[in-house]
């Protein structure tokens, strides 16, 4: 088996090549045995390996392989019957990709597509932030703020504007929560004031920072604010939820913390489970048939609704319903941030630790008091990854939440079936990666 490109090997470790995986556990060629506390890339809900998904598989397949995405299906017929009752009530036509970066690309599409059939084609531009991540492709590498991942590609960028994040570990304000006038939200205000509202499109947002900022929840009153400000705007509202979506934080989608209703949801990961590539783009109805009754027309991809992947996302969901795993990531979640706190807000290494649910951050310093983060060529997280593989255990990266400074944490994403030993074993394991690390840093 060929080894991946020298170009993509990021980390000081061997790349692993996996064989087989069960649940919430990879086994690589040697027969290690390995916790994937990052889900995979913050996919893998409930678990590997089940059999139930295989034998669905070997059916559709033989049933219908692939129809041009206009036409309709049986299991495209049930994912949106079923996702019509995850969603925020209205948000009820959906449109199927292939993955996150595409949904991202669709949402920013239809924003575009919804201002000019109504009449307002001035409103161009996408309102962003900054540290947020939102995918690989040039437009949602345009919207996102991950300036590492940008940098090769400045300069064929679309140029639109970014703000500040709610995150209160880095304030861009240097204030103090409650103290600080939620100026993270009035920030939007202040852009929209600066751009003018007639050339603003959509503003687009991860209700919580994730590859980027760690699992960084906003303020309470953060997204009930925004979502004031877009309305008073005619601007649309739209929330990333390819990594927070589908019971990550305990909830189905986690614009229910504030019960928000965004205009476009964008959702992919865990929709499937990692049983098959697939994104979605949910919309408010409302805005779907005005642009219908206007005569637009969405163009689909070649793997838009595919049959496949309709029906393997419709039983992901069928069994997070049936073993209820969004409370369950609820219940456990609570479990394994009290561990974090308790056995690990103390390391020298630690800056915060942050999240709900299943959905969990840990920001890396060399300075806890001044939060001074590690210098980037030390590529702290990559190291801190190689030393929990060594133990046994895999936890997900995430670089770029100091800026040009850097920033290194890693995020705990395990999948929704694993228990209370399972918790015991993170916790345990990634101390003593984070101790290992220390130790050579010095």
């Amino acid at each position: 088996m060929a080894e991946p490109p020298a170009m993509f090997l990021k980390g000081p470790y061997d790349p692993l090549i996996i064989e087989r995986a069960e649940g919430p556990w990879l086994y690589d060629r040697g027969g290690r045995r390995i916790l994937d506390a990052g889900a995979g890339a913050v996919v893998v809900n409930i678990g590997q390996g089940r059999e139930e998904i295989a034998r669905l598989a070997a059916e559709e397949i033989a049933r219908v392989n692939y129809v041009v995405p206009i036409w309709d299906t049986p299991a495209r017929a049930r994912l949106a019957e079923r996702l019509a009752r995850w969603t925020p009530p209205g948000l009820n036509r959906f449109f199927f990709t292939s993955g996150g970066s595409e949904a991202v690309e669709a949402a920013i599409k239809f924003a575009l597509m919804y201002h000019k059939v109504k009449g307002r084609p001035g409103k161009r531009k996408i309102i962003s932030r900054w540290f947020s991540y939102h995918g690989n492709t040039l437009g949602a590498l345009s919207v996102g703020g991950n300036r590492g991942r940008r940098a090769d590609y400045e300069h064929v960028l679309f140029d639109w504007p970014h703000i500040p994040p709610s995150y209160c570990y880095r304030c861009p304000w240097g204030k103090t929560y409650p103290g600080c006038a939620i100026e993270c939200a009035s920030a939007l205000e202040d852009e929209i004031r600066k751009q003018g509202a007639d050339s603003i499109a959509a503003f687009i947002a991860e209700p919580m920072m994730g590859a980027t900022g760690g699992a960084v929840p906003p303020v309470k009153e953060y997204w009930p604010q925004i979502a004031e400000i877009c309305r008073r705007n005619d601007i649309l509202l739209i929330a990333d939820e390819v990594m927070t979506g589908f019971g990550r934080t305990g909830k189905r989608f986690a614009v229910e913390h504030w019960e928000l209703k965004p205009d476009l949801l964008i959702g992919g990961k865990g929709l499937t489970g990692g049983y098959m590539p697939m994104g979605m783009l949910a919309v408010d109805e409302r805005l779907a048939l005005e642009c219908e009754g206007l005569g637009a027309e969405f163009m689909f991809y070649t793997y838009s609704s595919h049959p496949l992947a309709c029906a393997i996302a419709d039983r992901v969901l069928e069994i997070m319903e049936r073993e209820q795993l969004v409370e369950h990531a609820a219940e456990l979640g609570a479990r394994l941030g009290a561990q974090l706190k308790e056995e690990l807000s103390g390391h020298p290494m630690v800056g915060d630790i942050r999240g709900t649910g299943l959905f969990w951050g840990l920001e890396l310093v060399r300075d806890r008091d001044a939060r001074t983060p590690y210098a980037p060529h030390l590529r702290v997280a990559s190291r801190v990854i190689g030393a929990a593989i060594a133990h046994g255990l895999f936890v997900y990266p995430s670089v770029g939440m100091a800026g040009e400074a850097g920033g290194d944490g890693v995020l705990v994403t395990p999948p929704f079936v694993i228990g209370a030993a399972e918790v015991d074993y993170i916790v345990r394991n990634l101390r003593s990666a984070l101790d290992d690390v220390h130790a050579q840093l010095g």
